[in-house]
């Protein structure tokens, strides 16, 4: 090999590496910016046990505060801060919230594709409003996961006590709501790797050559002086 062409593969090479560092160590990574993504539903009236009733006064509003970032990148650990505000009815003496499960779905028929999700009791802090116990709830985009094309759903578990002295409670209440998410945007790491070990590799390569084709240079031989 030529030394012109050694210095080509190594100028490509040195290039590989440097921009596999960059992509890498994030420098393709957007900023992210702090979102509220919120959804809003109704309990139905059940002051009389399973059957839904008509009365609006028995109805509890829900509302669902999730505070996270956009975007999110696919294979990362997402935090997200939930809070729960209750509007009850007139009708209503007391409504108590005790778990919420966050899942993460890609539109699917005819069942729900749920691509990762998670689990946290709450607790009250303040008048009908509740937060999770257990810190911020989190969610892990898989891998294979990206794009905008995924939404937020919830399930509730709840107890609702009503004037006319009846109690109804419903374990993983699904109110329907799909909040859009967090646009997810692949991670180029593992390609920046793969890049930096590539170019590492043809550095090193093109290095032993040069090593070997020096080592093969026929020494000059020295000529006799003259008597």
């Amino acid at each position: 090999m030529r030394d012109r062409n050694r210095w080509i593969l190594a100028g490509l090479a040195a290039f590989v590496l440097a921009l596999g560092a960059f992509v890498s160590l994030s420098g393709l990574r957007p900023d992210t910016r702090p979102v509220v993504l919120v959804g809003e539903a109704v309990f139905p009236d059940h002051s009389a046990g399973h059957p839904v009733g008509l009365n609006a006064a028995n109805a509890v509003g829900i509302r669902f505060s999730f505070t996270t970032r956009d975007p999110w990148i696919q294979g990362e650990r997402h935090e997200i801060v939930v809070t729960v505000d209750a509007i009850p009815g007139s009708g209503v003496v007391s409504v108590n919230l005790t778990t919420l499960i966050l899942y993460l779905e890609r539109p699917a028929m005819p069942r729900r594709d749920i691509v990762n999700s998670d689990l946290v009791l709450l607790e009250s802090s303040g008048a009908n409003r509740w937060i999770s116990m257990d810190g911020p709830m989190v969610i892990y985009p898989n891998s294979d996961v990206s794009g905008s094309n995924f939404f937020l759903a919830v399930a509730l578990s709840l107890n609702v006590d009503y004037t006319n002295g009846q109690s109804y409670g419903w374990g993983g209440w699904d109110p329907g709501i799909r909040i859009i998410s967090p646009n997810i945007l692949p991670d180029y790491t593992p390609i920046g790797l793969m890049m930096v070990a590539g170019g590492s590799a043809g550095l090193i390569f093109v290095a032993a050559t040069w090593k070997f084709a020096r080592s093969n240079v026929p020494a000059t031989p020295k000529s006799d002086g003259a008597n």
